[in-house]
């Protein structure tokens, strides 16, 4: 009796292990066809007129996201008018920037580097930027390309550019202010002492007050357009003061900081250009609504979310397998690392399955399908690895995607099957 019970109870698990894995495969087909016709190929996008549309890079290592960048602004260039196109960079370094795609000096190079970040030494990152030097050759002041960095994390080329704009209206207090913020400075900026930041940090405030009390002095002397772009160079360096000597939750804040910068860049464009949109690019879990990285209370999409609503329009990126430049986690060296995602139930891993090379996702224009609109608003990874790595992280899921509810946390979303490493560029 007992050797027959055993055997049921062994039937009866092995049914519904073979029932529930028929059950899933046919799910996962479902899917997998619901997927593949919705996909369009990247060069077959469509994208809606936005105030801002956001592009997140799955990682900050590889080519094809900052190639990705390239196509979308160029679609949106040439077929929507957008003129505007900030990055996850320094302010003060985009400011570099924008005078080299406007006809400046230097090279791709030294522009790409100016950015402030080693991830976009790159030899996509020159190209993007001399494409865009090429075609601002050719158009007429009003409809020329701007570059802007949204970030705030060094301060080098935010003194430069506030000094120098000081040593026009105010030399005296140029001379003061030069001294005053030595210790606020790129080659210290990790391992400054935090009474030497908070001077400093006191001294940038002190100074914007100054400002404040002489904008008419200063704007008759310049221009209103100089002295607010001045204006905008001290609050970068009072907010990386902020961040670095303070108690400031960094991520939080550093997210809302950067919202204030695209709200702020939107605001100049419009006012002295007469533009109304904005092309913004940065890591999945900055350009994406919901909030979901660790310890993060209202990432930089949320924001944009809650001030634009729908006029946000945010484009997440998946890749299926993926080899990427980032910095060990133990030597901090930069090299290359691969990671595979799995999961049969994965959009990373459906896509796989279709065998398209990249793939454009529009969540709106697959409500159609109610089972995958279902599917698309359930939980799951994302891909979402930043600067540092390592093995360790790779064989944890956790620790490199974000847990999602895909449809939430953006409008759309592209697909690359096999994202290979960023080139990078030396000195």
């Amino acid at each position: 009796m007992k050797k027959k019970f055993l055997i049921a109870i062994s039937l009866f698990i092995m049914m519904s292990l073979l029932t529930g894995t028929g059950f899933h495969s046919e799910s996962t087909n479902t899917l997998q066809q619901s997927l593949k016709s919705n996909l369009v190929p990247v060069s077959k996008m469509e994208l809606p007129s936005k105030t801002i549309i956001g592009f997140g890079e799955a990682t900050h290592g590889n080519k094809q996201f900052t190639t990705l960048k390239l196509d979308i602004f160029k679609h949106l260039v040439e077929k929507q008018g957008y003129r505007v196109f900030a990055i996850e960079g320094d302010f003060g370094g985009g400011q570099k920037v924008n005078e080299y795609i406007l006809g400046g000096s230097g090279t791709a190079q030294d522009a790409a580097k100016a950015i402030g970040f080693t991830i976009y030494n790159t030899q996509e990152m020159v190209d993007l930027l001399s494409w865009m030097r090429s075609y601002n050759e050719h158009q007429d002041a009003k409809d020329k390309i701007h570059f802007y960095g949204f970030d705030m994390q060094r301060y080098d080329h935010n003194k430069y550019g506030l000094l120098s704009y000081l040593k026009k209206v105010d030399p005296t207090l140029a001379s003061k202010y030069e001294i005053a913020l030595t210790n606020l400075n790129d080659k210290t900026v990790y391992d400054q002492k935090q009474a030497n930041v908070q001077e400093g940090l006191s001294h940038i405030k002190n100074l914007m007050e100054r400002m404040k009390e002489n904008k008419s002095v200063y704007t008759a002397k310049s221009s209103e357009k100089e002295y607010e772009l001045a204006l905008a160079f001290a609050e970068a360096i009072k907010q990386n003061a902020t961040l670095r000597g303070t108690n400031a939750n960094y991520n939080n804040t550093r997210d809302h900081y950067m919202a204030e910068k695209v709200i702020w860049i939107l605001s100049f464009e419009k006012k002295y250009y007469g533009r109304e949109n904005i092309f913004i690019t940065g890591h999945n879990g900055h350009i994406e609504k919901t909030s979901t990285s660790i310890g993060m209370t209202t990432c930089m999409g949320a924001y944009l979310a809650k001030t634009f609503g729908d006029q946000y329009y945010a484009i997440g990126s998946e890749f299926y397998e993926s080899s990427f430049i980032a910095n060990d986690a133990t030597t901090n060296e930069r090299k290359e690392f691969y990671v595979k995602n799995s999961g049969n139930d994965r959009l990373a891993v459906l896509f796989a399955h279709t065998n398209m090379k990249d793939g454009f996702l529009d969540f709106a224009k697959a409500r159609h399908d109610e089972n995958f609109t279902a599917y698309l608003n359930r939980a799951q990874p994302i891909s979402a690895i930043g600067a540092v790595f390592s093995g360790l992280y790779g064989k944890i899921e956790k620790m490199y995607t974000l847990k999602m509810i895909p449809a939430k946390a953006f409008d759309a979303i592209i697909f690359v099957r096999a994202a290979t490493p960023s080139v990078m560029i030396t000195d």
